[in-house]
């Protein structure tokens, strides 16, 4: 059998046509027509052209440092350019090297410290003849 067959067909005997006889319907446990509003934090990043967030959203990271000035500049434009995508996966690759510093900027710091501390040092006259 051929698609166009398969079109003509009865909706019975059509493979693509759900099983179920009724259409899915909520089994009646909420107590709400749409979720409660969370409140919005305030920085909280949305589409472009949405005008309210959605009910419920993540708020476990908010955009910090370069990375978010350039989340933040991302969401302005909208989703079907390609530079918002771009944008969005710089700035994946800078907050990485944002926590990368924050977590080994220190280390380096006071190695380098203790190397300038522990140096041997020229005396005066090794350093009048150098």
């Amino acid at each position: 059998m051929n698609s166009t067959q398969a079109m003509d067909t009865s909706m019975d005997q059509r493979p693509g046509v759900p099983m179920e006889k009724e259409a899915p319907a909520p089994a009646g446990n909420a107590h709400w027509l749409t979720p409660e509003r969370m409140p919005d934090p305030g920085y909280i990043l949305k589409r472009a052209n949405l005008e309210e967030l959605t009910p419920v959203f993540g708020t476990a990271a908010p955009p910090r440092g370069l990375s978010g000035v350039m989340r933040t500049a991302a969401y302005k434009i909208p989703e079907h350019f390609t530079s918002h995508w771009l944008i969005l996966l710089a700035a994946d690759r800078v907050d990485v090297l944002e926590d990368r510093l924050k977590r080994y900027l220190p280390l380096a710091l006071v190695a380098g410290g203790l190397y300038l501390a522990l140096r041997p040092r020229k005396t005066r006259l090794q350093r009048m003849f150098a």
